[in-house]
C-alpha cells in the first residue's frame, strides 16, 4: 500500500504539495462524493457561516492548497470531506479488538457503497510527521483530509462506525476532523476517549478506541450531544452498525443496520471459538463471509504499540 507523508512542520498549505501528483485520483473522488452529496443542499446554502464556525484555519488553509491541485472549488472540496455527517448511512463497518496483555490488536473492515471500486483502489495511508517524528498514521483517499481510521503509535488507535439516531444533526465540527484532532494531538488513551466523548459533533457515530494497555478498548456510542461507553464484554469489544448502549436507534431497511447484530455474532462467535491472536487470524475473522460484506473497501489491523498498519484492499 502507497504511504505519502504529510509534514506538519510545513504551513498548511504546503502539507499537501505531493497531491499533484495525484490530481486525476482527487477529480474522481471528489467528483463521486459530490454526486451523492447533489441532494445535501443544506451544505451548500450554510457552507460559508460552516467554515468559519467549525473548520479550522488550519485546515482551510490545506483545502485551499488542494483546491489548486485540482479541478473543483475550496468549497466543493469542504463539501466533499463532510460526506461522513451528510450520508453516514452508506457506511457499514464491522470492528472489534481482544482485551489481552500482548500484541493488542484493533481489527476493521470499512464497508462503503462504491463505483468500480474506487475507495479501494485509491487508498493510501498518510504518515503525519513532526519534527522528524511519526506522530500518527491515517487511513485515508487523495483530497480527504480527516480521518475514518487511523493510529498514533504507541498510543491508541480509532475507527469510525456509522449510526443513525432519532437526534437532529447539529452544526458543529464533523467526526472525521475530530478524530483527526485527537490522533494528531493527544499523547494518551483516557485524554483522547474523553475527547471523543464530550466534544459535540456535527451527527451521530460509533467510535472503537483501543490503547495499548489490557482495558484500553472503548465503543464510545454517539450522537451529536450525548454519549455512552460500551467496555469489554467477556474480553473482547465488538462494533457493526448499531447502539447497544443508548436506545437512540433509528430502525432503517437499510441492510448495513439490518446485517449489523448478525454479523455482531458472528464476529463474538469467532473469537470464543478462537481468540486472534495474530494479524492473520484477525483478518481470517474479517473475511469470514458472514462478515465482510460485497460492499468492503478496505481491511485493516493496526497494532497500538508499534502504530503498524496491515492492510487489505
Amino acid at each position: 500500500m502507497e504511504r505519502l507523508i504529510v509534514n506538519l512542520d510545513k504551513a498548511p498549505s504546503k502539507r499537501w504539495a505531493f497531491l499533484k501528483a495525484y490530481s486525476k485520483e482527487i477529480n474522481y473522488l471528489l467528483k463521486y462524493y459530490l454526486n451523492d452529496l447533489s441532494d445535501a443542499g443544506i451544505f451548500q446554502q450554510y457552507i460559508e457561516t460552516y467554515k468559519t464556525l467549525y473548520v479550522a484555519h488550519d485546515y482551510m488553509e490545506e483545502v485551499r492548497a488542494i483546491a489548486s491541485y485540482c479541478d473543483f472549488s475550496e468549497n466543493e472540496i469542504v463539501i466533499a470531506n463532510l460526506y461522513y455527517d451528510a450520508l453516514k448511512f452508506v457506511f457499514g463497518c464491522t470492528a472489534f479488538c481482544v482485551d489481552q496483555d500482548k500484541d493488542r490488536l484493533h481489527a476493521r473492515n470499512l464497508d462503503w457503497w462504491t463505483e468500480d471500486n474506487i475507495l479501494g483502489k485509491y487508498t493510501k495511508v498518510f504518515d503525519v510527521m513532526k519534527g522528524g517524528h511519526l506522530v500518527c498514521s491515517l487511513v485515508s483517499w487523495p483530497g480527504f483530509i480527516g480521518a475514518l481510521s487511523g493510529v498514533r503509535k504507541g498510543a491508541f488507535s480509532i475507527t469510525l462506525n456509522a449510526v443513525m439516531s432519532h437526534e437532529a444533526p447539529q452544526f458543529a465540527i464533523p467526526i472525521t476532523f475530530l478524530i483527526r484532532d485527537v490522533l494528531e494531538r493527544v499523547s494518551t488513551f483516557e485524554t483522547a476517549v474523553k475527547i471523543l466523548s464530550e466534544t459535540p459533533i456535527a451527527s451521530d457515530c460509533l467510535l472503537l478506541v483501543v490503547g495499548c494497555r489490557k482495558g484500553e478498548n472503548v465503543v464510545i456510542e454517539r450522537t451529536p450531544s450525548r454519549y455512552a461507553h460500551r467496555l469489554s464484554e467477556d474480553g473482547s469489544v465488538i462494533v457493526t452498525n448499531e447502539y447497544l448502549k443508548l436506545t437512540n436507534n433509528k430502525e432503517t431497511k437499510d441492510p448495513l443496520q439490518v446485517t449489523a447484530s448478525e454479523r455482531h455474532q458472528m464476529v463474538k462467535a469467532l473469537i470464543d471459538t478462537s481468540k486472534p491472536c495474530t494479524k492473520e487470524t484477525c483478518f481470517e475473522i474479517l473475511s469470514n463471509r458472514k462478515v465482510k460484506m460485497d460492499i468492503t473497501v478496505q481491511q485493516m489491523v493496526f497494532h497500538p504499540k508499534t502504530g503498524e498498519i496491515q492492510l487489505k484492499i
